[in-house]
């Protein structure tokens, strides 16, 4: 199972996500190091855990504040070898075109941004077929994020899929077994990845076992709940996410 670092973007700097409050997030404070930093929390990241895949959310721009594109960009191409999943809002398909030329980026359709069906469909069709787009089911709590119809429709789904309760980010309440049997009974044959509460080594082993392929981490990266030794051993009997 891959452990997915997470990297939280706003205004220029990593910030801590805690239950999805976004106005109330504040700057990340980690035991890795003092960087805010993107490439300074990348570089400590990678230093530590021997990290290759990022997941990256450009909080501005999901929330349409903003972006911080220039920056971002500046990551995928600083680490090159390292798989970036980025998650910023994606409005259009000129958007999703920018970032699905980078060979090494994987493009985050959020359900919480979707304007419709047809909205998605329209930025599933800007993916080159060689990049492989990942549908992130957004909810908080039990409230769907995003229009109904995509979530009620399992066809429309990419092999890849994020489970994500933005209720449980931060929180340390472990991540939603029920939500991923749920996807899972849905889209049998999916990847599913998980997102939101994971806390110790007992929650990646439930996940795993649960048949899940990835997880996505934060706070107990940098609260040093997980140790790089452990997260080392994933990785190395990880299969592709």
């Amino acid at each position: 199972m891959h452990c997915i670092p997470v990297l939280d973007i706003a205004a220029g700097g990593v910030v801590r996500a805690v239950r999805g409050e976004r106005a109330a997030y504040q700057p990340l404070s980690s035991c890795l190091t003092q960087s805010t930093a993107p490439l300074g929390v990348t570089a400590a990241l990678r230093a530590q855990f021997a990290s290759t895949i990022f997941y990256v959310a450009d909080l501005d721009a999901i929330q349409q504040q903003g972006s911080n594109h220039t920056l971002i960009q500046s990551l995928v191409t600083t680490h090159p070898d390292c798989e970036w999943w980025i998650d910023a809002g994606f409005e259009s398909p000129a958007q999703i075109a920018q970032w699905a030329q980078h060979p090494n980026v994987r493009c985050v359709m959020g359900s919480e941004s979707l304007r419709s069906v047809a909205h998605y469909a329209t930025l599933c069709a800007a993916l080159p077929a060689s990049a492989a787009g990942i549908l992130s089911l957004d909810r908080k709590g039990e409230e769907r994020l995003g229009p109904a119809a995509v979530w009620s429709t399992p066809a429309l789904w990419p092999q890849s899929i994020i489970a994500m309760n933005l209720a449980r980010v931060g929180a340390s309440e472990g991540p939603d077994f029920d939500y991923l049997r749920i996807l899972h009974a849905l889209a049998p044959g999916a990847t599913l990845i998980a997102a939101g509460g994971a806390r110790h080594v007992q929650d990646l082993e439930c996940l795993r076992t649960q048949g899940v392929a990835a997880v996505l981490l934060a706070t107990a990266l940098h609260d040093g709940s997980l140790s790089p030794d452990h997260v080392r051993d994933l990785l190395r009997t990880a299969g592709p996410a």
